[in-house]
């Protein structure tokens, strides 16, 4: 792909939006930064109809013979609740 002169060897697509990068190799922080995605947002990869999670500092091999296929969902929220006190017998 050339874009005004500049060579970008690598296609993917990430939520249906294409983005070319040169280097052969990318963490996925970085695609979703390069994609506009935010930090709290989690990176599938789709390959023969899987999901496969990719770790936010996992790195990415790019293959110029192939596009590599990406989907993002919100990031699972981790709910913090308040130690509660030990349960007590009841009398009956």
């Amino acid at each position: 792909m050339n874009l005004g002169g500049i060579e970008l060897r690598h296609i993917v697509d990430v939520d249906g939006q294409l983005i070319g990068i040169d280097a052969e190799m990318i963490n996925a922080s970085c695609l979703l930064r390069r994609a506009a995605r935010g930090h709290d947002r989690r990176l599938f990869l789709l390959r023969a109809g899987e999901r496969i999670p990719v770790m936010p500092h996992q790195h990415i091999r790019l293959n110029e013979e192939e596009v590599l296929f990406f989907e993002t969902m919100p990031a699972p929220t981790v709910l913090a609740y308040a130690a509660s006190p030990l349960p007590t017998r009841l009398a009956a």
